[in-house]
């Protein structure tokens, strides 16, 4: 099973135990995928600490050998700085933000979708995403409470949030709609 599908069955499970809050007949079933959830929750969080060092390792050794303000490359999913940012919300297209952290794991299995969004030819967006620990401000500025969190803006403008993971087809609906 893909990151894409996992993440999809567990928002439907999500779902799921949210439309049936009062059916207390289901109280046994209910309690099991709230342990799936919270064990999934702690698997994947595991997984992103221990992938964080060399990810990080990865990240630094990226930025001494390049330009760290490299510029935005189309149909892929960029990470940006602040002064980066601000110059593409001042555009027409509109911008998807990921606001993200390595420690996360529902942020790591997001990479998927959002590369494979990206590269989608029907969608006309700017996908780009914030580390929330190198850039503190930016969340604090885009009032982010939780990671992963999605923002969609168009001109500067919020028009969309979004918090936690979704799959290829929820972020695309998140997008269209």
């Amino acid at each position: 099973m893909n990151s894409n599908s996992l993440i999809q069955r567990l928002n439907q499970l999500e779902e799921w135990l949210e439309k049936t809050k009062s059916k207390h007949h289901l109280l046994p079933l209910r309690m099991g995928g709230y342990l799936l959830l919270i064990l999934v929750l702690m698997i994947s969080n595991f997984l992103a600490v221990v992938r964080w060092p060399l990810a990080s390792l990865k990240r630094k050794f990226a930025e001494r050998s390049g330009n760290p303000e490299r510029s935005i490359l189309p149909n892929a999913v960029n990470e940006i700085a602040p002064k980066q940012l601000d110059h593409i919300l001042q555009g027409t297209k509109p911008v998807l933000i990921d606001f993200w952290a390595e420690w996360c794991g529902p942020c790591i299995m997001m990479n998927k979708p959002l590369k494979k969004l990206a590269e989608s030819e029907n969608i006309d967006c700017t996908i780009v995403k914030v580390n929330t620990v190198q850039h503190q401000e930016l969340a604090t500025q885009y009032n982010v409470k939780g990671l992963p969190t999605l923002l969609l803006m168009k001109e500067g403008e919020e028009i969309k949030r979004s918090a936690g993971a979704l799959s290829y087809q929820e972020l695309k609906k998140f997008i269209t709609q």
